[in-house]
């Protein structure tokens, strides 16, 4: 079972990676990608919520919650809360969001400082 960092990471890397190669641009970028993190953490709201602990926590289980940015695939890979896969979903992440924002400029950042040396 993995921590609930490495799934928010999974969630917000897949928004991420969508948004950078998928052909629309939107303002609501980061709600998008915060919003995809949340949902990759759903299946083990019954953690937080003891409400609805009965049909989150059998979904949780089951082969549906790989819906959810492939949560039980990602529990079932870490079956010891490792904080290694943590640091390395977090760092793939931060990756993807330096490509992101990249992608979303009209030239490279390199070049635009060179130009700025003058």
């Amino acid at each position: 079972m993995s921590i609930a960092l490495t799934h928010f990471a999974v969630g917000a890397t897949g928004a991420t990676l969508l948004l950078t190669y998928l052909p629309v641009r939107t303002r609501y970028d980061v709600p998008i990608i915060i919003a995809s993190g949340g949902w990759a953490l759903m299946p083990d709201l019954w953690r937080v919520l003891p409400l609805y602990q009965g049909p989150v926590h059998t979904l949780s289980n089951s082969a549906l919650s790989n819906v959810f940015w492939l949560h039980s695939l990602l529990d079932r890979a870490d079956p010891r809360d490792s904080s290694r896969l943590a640091a390395v979903a977090v760092a793939v992440y931060l990756l993807v969001a330096l490509l992101y924002a990249e992608r979303c400029r009209d030239g490279p950042v390199v070049a635009w400082l060179w130009s700025q040396r003058g």
